[in-house]
């Protein structure tokens, strides 16, 4: 039986995920999680970059992982770290048009991304946490299967 490498990739998100509201840049986002959870958060290469490709969108990308635990986070933007200048038929100058990460979550500004075994427990706590974040305006967990754009997110 001949595998193929599509037969490899995950069909389902292995994820815990958070939507987070907060119109900060993500080195100030980033400070303000190392803060709260005493964590260290670091920025890593930048997500879907490729260097074939330099001319796709990127994302910034921060993470951390704990040692102890075994757990991994990541903080991911849904703006485009280089926005196109969009010229519109009838518009005098052209704007600044970002490509979202996940393009149906155009409110999103990142999206917080827990690996690992959680329990329900746990998974409520780092939500109410991230809303105790000043910076935060809002947080909110998602289920990762409700959406097919979500699987974008996969690492």
């Amino acid at each position: 039986m001949k595998l193929n490498t599509l037969d490899w990739l995950p069909t389902e998100p292995d994820f815990e995920l958070f939507l987070v509201y907060c119109h900060q840049k993500d080195y100030r986002l980033c400070f303000a999680l190392n803060e709260h959870f005493h964590s260290s958060f670091v920025r890593i290469k930048d997500f879907l970059e490729e260097e074939e490709n330099p001319h796709l969108p990127t994302y910034a990308q921060f993470t951390y992982s704990d040692e102890i635990t075994h757990k991994e986070y990541f903080l991911i933007s849904n703006q485009p770290l280089v926005k196109d200048l969009v010229a519109r038929e009838g518009d005098l100058f052209a704007t600044e048009q970002p490509e979202l990460l996940i393009a149906d979550q155009p409110k999103v500004d990142f999206f917080f991304m827990a690996y690992g075994q959680f329990t329900e427990e746990e998974l409520n706590d780092i939500e109410d946490q991230l809303n105790l974040i000043p910076l935060i305006n809002a947080a909110k967990r998602v289920d990762p299967n409700s959406s097919s754009s979500y699987l974008n997110l996969m690492h």
